[in-house]
């Protein structure tokens, strides 16, 4: 496999301290192969303010380029805009804290090739994450599943992916990213390759289980309008319901079981459907700010610069 251009695409954020070894990690990779490769290091200005570090890497290696968003866009769009920079044949998509290690890229690149596919990602195995982090990835995984369709359990970004899916992946200008379900969503054969996780280098999960809540709402209100057809659901079983008790209320008073006037759980009836209500109202308010979002128009990404160019692109 000659004359063949590898393109590997990190999105920097609070990873500083692993960006010499992520570099070395990836030109190890490669060392020993006759690829072309390039490691595009696309920083989502973290707070440890990476932009120096990742300027050094670009000045010692003609292989390293790097991007600077003009602000904190969160991961899937920093990987979308190292996706848009890179030309490779073939795209890799690595995290930043080496959880992942590079070394197995060839591998991807391999059973890619031999299974006919677009896509190989990697199942992550065994993680050595915390019992509670483990815990909340995998009841995101089960919201997302449940509310979506899309089975995207135990996979991250980490994989290979071909041009052609890439092309494809970069037609889509919704302002709402999340890369699993859009490679999903492209129809294209995919395949899995499971690799146990090894110890996060540098920094902390930016996911907390706040963070993972958030992005579990956006993902379902941008893939699925399955929370509609549930609210409409439950509510035809609440009217359903309450014809059932207004019928048994109606006998019960022709029988005379009410001797007092009034009754405690009209009140906490009145109570629950109005709360219910405002549930329903809530949820069609995301979808309203969602289609707010899409049609204002504005830029999906703001670069401030990159290593190929100083200053703000043309």
């Amino acid at each position: 496999m000659t004359n063949i251009k590898i393109s590997v695409v990190s999105p920097i954020y609070g990873c500083r301290d692993c960006l010499h070894t992520l570099a070395d990690q990836v030109a190890d990779t490669f060392a020993d192969t006759d690829f072309d490769w390039e490691l595009l290091l696309v920083d989502d200005r973290g707070p440890d303010q990476p932009w120096e570090v990742i300027t050094e890497l670009a000045q010692n290696s003609p292989h390293i380029r790097g991007v600077r968003l003009a602000r904190n866009h969160g991961q899937h769009l920093a990987i979308w805009a190292g996706l848009e920079a890179a030309n490779g044949d073939y795209v890799v998509v690595i995290d930043c804290d080496l959880q992942d290690d590079p070394k197995i890229i060839p591998a991807l690149l391999e059973k890619l090739i031999h299974s006919n596919v677009d896509a190989v990602v990697v199942d992550r195995g065994t993680w050595s994450d915390s019992k509670l982090r483990r815990i909340a990835s995998k009841s995101f995984y089960a919201v997302v599943k449940s509310l979506t369709g899309v089975s995207i359990n135990n996979i991250g970004n980490f994989g290979i992916y071909s041009r052609r899916l890439v092309d494809i992946l970069l037609m889509y200008q919704e302002q709402e990213v999340f890369l699993p379900i859009m490679v999903s969503l492209t129809g294209l054969p995919t395949t899995q390759l499971q690799v146990d996780r090894g110890v996060r280098l540098a920094g902390e999960s930016s996911y907390s289980l706040r963070r993972l809540i958030t992005m579990a709402i956006a993902i379902i209100i941008r893939f699925t309008d399955r929370p509609l057809k549930l609210s409409v659901i439950i509510g035809l079983a609440f009217s359903s319901l309450s014809a059932l008790i207004s019928l048994l209320l109606l006998l019960m008073w022709l029988l005379g079981s009410f001797t007092v006037p009034g009754w405690t759980s009209t009140i906490l009836s009145m109570w629950f459907l109005s709360g219910l209500i405002m549930a329903t109202l809530g949820v069609h308010g995301f979808y309203l700010g969602r289609i707010f979002r899409e049609v204002q128009g504005r830029p999906r990404i703001l670069i401030e610069q990159t290593t190929d160019k100083a200053g703000p692109p043309a």
